[in-house]
């Protein structure tokens, strides 16, 4: 596995400049305190979101994800977290109103990721790995054929890596076009072999073609693969870390 990112705490907030894609990792671990101060920034609909989920740790990693999000914004907007309003896209996806600044987010175990850039769209993905009794079955029913032969190629004892890698690759992708899940997973290829170059290999559909987005993989933290699609090449990305 490779060795994880580091990730910079910045002294001020940076700014994010055309052509420049800043990604920031949050840890969910945190008091009480900190999950009110999330939650007095949220809206009436992010509240009511909150509410719906089933368990309390999942209520607290939504609460702090999105008061990590809207902090995040407004400091790169200059305007009052709690005036930031959000429009939704079918399969339902966040956006600003204007197209000023794209973003995505992403949280697994307790880390959240977030993405923010200023040309084109962006899609995060992160993931804990924990063993998959069903790991083919799964790889079947969302990888296209080349992405199974690859990871058939591989010795057992790295399959479930690649696996990772390459579920957050296809992941990142789908939402950074703003389709979620509704996308077809197996029209699309991208690379999953150990050492190489996470790639968007090839686009079925021709109003995606593949030399069009950007994407790199990275490791939010021991244990979790990590990945970032953003539409237009040679974008410059940083990583940097949230104090909370």
């Amino acid at each position: 596995m490779d060795s994880p990112t580091q990730w910079q705490l910045p002294a001020t907030h940076p700014a994010l400049a055309p052509g420049q894609v800043h990604l920031w990792r949050l840890s969910l671990l945190v008091g009480p305190e900190q999950i009110a101060a999330s939650r007095s920034l949220l809206g009436p609909d992010e509240l009511a979101k909150a509410e719906r989920f089933h368990f309390p740790r999942d209520q607290r990693r939504y609460t702090l994800a999105r008061g990590a999000l809207r902090r995040l914004l407004a400091a790169y907007l200059s305007r009052p977290a709690g005036d930031i309003r959000f429009v939704y896209n079918p399969q339902g996806k966040p956006a600003l109103p204007t197209a000023e600044l794209s973003f995505n987010l992403s949280h697994s175990g307790e880390i959240a990721l977030f993405a923010f850039g200023r040309q084109g769209r962006v899609g995060v993905d992160i993931e804990r790995h924990r063993p998959l009794d069903d790991l083919h079955a799964l790889a079947e029913s969302l990888f296209s054929q080349r992405e199974l032969a690859d990871l058939h190629s591989l010795p057992q004892a790295q399959q479930q890596t690649a696996f990772y890698d390459c579920w957050t690759r296809k992941e990142a992708f789908v939402k950074a076009i703003g389709d979620g899940l509704t996308y077809p997973l197996a029209q699309f290829d991208v690379s999953l072999l150990p050492g190489e170059a996470a790639a968007l290999l090839r686009v079925k559909e021709e109003a995606q073609p593949a030399n069009r987005w950007q994407m790199a993989a990275f490791a939010p933290a021991s244990g979790f693969s990590g990945a970032i699609v953003v539409e237009g090449q040679g974008q410059e990305l940083s990583f940097w870390g949230c104090a909370g």
